[in-house]
């Protein structure tokens, strides 16, 4: 995990250099540019998951509810903080390195989400812009606990999940109407993360790690932002995953203010 969040924050630094260096050579202060967009950020996401070295799938259905807050540093280049909380199911994951096998349909579980984003503006022709965005979440899941049924004693397991998603790529957005902008973009999306599950039945204890891997890699997505006044507007976005034997989906809805 360390590896790929160093590689996705060096990634971040080199975009900002360009950016930085134009601003001091035009001499603008910071200050001059900054613009501070506070929203609500809602997230919907199914992905399918290969586990045991890519011998089984099973999917990861995920609900975000998260404050944002976007700082546009000045025109054409913005980062983004991402903090909240996620409902996460990981149903029909099978341990059986325990004493006794589990498969889990234990339904949502709660879990805390930190996340970063970056967008860099390239290229202006006519109404159209094209540029680069990144983003990269990591969700630390609440440790749960249910009773194995079926047993003459007392059995528990207790799960923790813990999930990345780092996705980066170009957008190319459409500025030539009043109040309503769309765009498309292509991302490199992958997710990756860990289950790990415990069980106790009386002295009898075990414990396994399940490594998980999205299956699909390739994010298409369709978005639009819609403006209602000079400080308040809405964003949505609706992303297609293709996996090979189908597709995974996303929807993402946005609405901020603009300071």
């Amino acid at each position: 995990m360390k590896k790929y969040f160093a590689l996705f924050l060096a990634a971040l630094f080199f975009l900002y250099l360009p950016e930085l260096a134009f601003s001091q050579a035009q001499d603008i202060s910071f200050s001059s540019g900054l613009r501070i967009k506070p929203g609500a950020h809602f997230e919907y996401f199914l992905r399918k998951l290969t586990w045991d070295d890519k011998q089984y799938t099973s999917e990861l259905k995920s609900y975000i509810f998260a404050l944002n807050t976007e700082i546009e540093i000045n025109d054409g280049f913005s980062i983004s903080a991402l903090v909240g909380y996620t409902l996460s199911s990981y149903d029909s994951l099978i341990f059986r390195q325990l004493p006794f096998s589990v498969e889990l349909e234990a339904g949502n579980i709660g879990g805390y989400i930190l996340g970063t984003e970056i967008r860099k503006s390239l290229y202006y022709a006519n109404d159209f812009e094209f540029g680069l965005h990144g983003q990269f979440i990591y969700q630390i899941g609440k440790e749960k606990n249910w009773d194995l049924p079926g047993l003459s004693v007392t059995g528990t397991v207790t799960g923790k999940p813990t999930w990345m998603r780092a996705s980066a790529g170009p957008y190319l957005k459409f500025s030539g109407l009043e109040s309503f902008s769309p765009y498309l973009a292509v991302y490199y999306n992958n997710l990756w993360g860990k289950f790990k599950m415990k069980q106790t039945i009386q002295t009898l204890e075990g414990s396994e790690d399940k490594e998980i891997k999205s299956k699909s890699l390739i994010d298409i997505t369709l978005g639009s932002i819609l403006t209602l006044s000079d400080n308040f507007f809405l964003k949505g976005e609706v992303h297609i995953l293709p996996s090979g034997d189908g597709m995974d989906l996303g929807v993402v809805a946005i609405a901020a203010y603009l300071f």
